[in-house]
């Protein structure tokens, strides 16, 4: 909304003219810091590229080390299996 717009809402409203322009500008001001406020939380495409880069390399490494327990518990199932068909 521009302050011309909101300028001339107030002066219809009876609110003298100088009065009118300093709450349009105070409002301009204050809606102009929301739409800054807002800008900040929103995610560029850079954003979301680096956050993509980062995520595949996080599931790199869970995938790796997931790996690497498989194995683990897979020698400690056949350890067990062995030691169970020795003892019958």
């Amino acid at each position: 909304m521009s302050t011309v717009k909101i300028l001339s809402i107030l002066e219809a409203a009876s609110i003298e003219p100088p009065r009118a322009r300093a709450i349009a500008e105070s409002i301009e001001v204050a809606l102009r810091e929301q739409e800054e406020d807002l800008t900040k939380l929103l995610m560029t495409k850079q954003d979301g590229a680096d956050l993509r880069g980062d995520l595949r390399a996080e599931m790199a490494n869970q995938k790796a080390e997931i790996i690497k327990w498989m194995f683990l518990f897979w020698i400690g199932q056949i350890a067990v299996t062995t030691a169970i068909i020795k003892l019958l």
